[in-house]
């Protein structure tokens, strides 16, 4: 402002009347005082734009690949028949759902025959076809940890870093009720990577339940592990078709912005 002041002045007086080459050094000046500034404030904004896209892309493309690695992951826990995976979970529920009852029922009554459905679905084999439907689909044990441990290293993995890039970028994460879902199932899953400890207390409280010591006792501790047994059926079921919805969720952000 002091040079365009100057500038000014010496037009009025016909100071630069006789001095060509003082004025365009002078009007040079003047003119990069001006401009320099306004391009490095244009240039940065438009430079920190452009950046912005390219991380919220890059972000985007994260998301698209870990996502894909986890739902690949998935089916890796049920290498066995899947439709199995599906009568074990069923059964289990039945199981659990008469123990409840039976439990329930001895509380109120401490009568015997309140276990008589329970009594019954165990006489009809029923604990014995679920866990061999379970065993046959998941086949539980040592080969089972590193499948759990790759959906939940996965799943960790895009819900801390990858999660907070997307938001950091202005990207889209997936909707809370199918997070809280995934995250739920692959917790049930990493408190038992084995799979088969829920098994081996169920076997012990059958063990007590038909011998007849301390049968209050024993019937609770058969409802638990069959609800814990379940709890890991269900999601191994579960996990499969969010996966996909969740693939379905961020690949369909990807493709909005264009």
């Amino acid at each position: 402002m002091l040079l365009l002041g100057l500038g000014w002045w010496g037009d009025r007086t016909d100071f630069w009347a006789d001095k060509a080459f003082l004025t365009n050094v002078f009007s040079s000046v003047t003119a990069a005082a001006f401009g320099v500034p306004l391009a490095l404030v244009v240039l940065n904004q438009v430079g920190m734009a452009q950046a912005e896209a390219v991380e919220a892309r890059a972000g985007r493309r994260l998301a698209i690949r870990v996502i894909g690695e986890f739902a690949e992951s998935v089916p890796r826990l049920v290498p066995g028949p899947a439709n199995r995976l599906e009568d074990a979970a069923d059964g289990l529920l039945a199981l659990e759902r008469a123990a409840q009852r039976a439990l329930k029922d001895w509380e109120s009554s401490q009568d015997d025959d309140a276990l008589a459905e329970l009594r019954q679905l165990l006489v009809d084999g029923l604990v014995e076809r679920t866990l061999e439907d379970f065993r046959s689909a998941v086949r539980p044990g040592r080969q089972a940890v590193p499948a759990v441990a790759e959906v939940a290293a996965h799943w960790s993995f895009l819900n801390t870093t990858v999660r907070s890039r997307l938001l950091e970028t202005g990207g889209a994460w997936l909707d809370a009720h199918l997070a809280v879902q995934i995250d739920e199932y692959v917790s049930r899953l990493t408190t038992d990577p084995y799979m088969d400890g829920w098994l081996r207390d169920l076997d012990i409280a059958l063990r007590r339940l038909t011998n007849g010591a301390d049968g209050f006792a024993a019937l609770r501790e058969l409802w638990r592990q069959l609800e814990t047994g379940w709890e890991v059926a269900e999601a191994l079921a579960g996990l499969g078709p969010l996966s996909r919805d969740a693939c379905a969720a961020l690949a369909s952000a990807e493709a909005g912005p264009g």
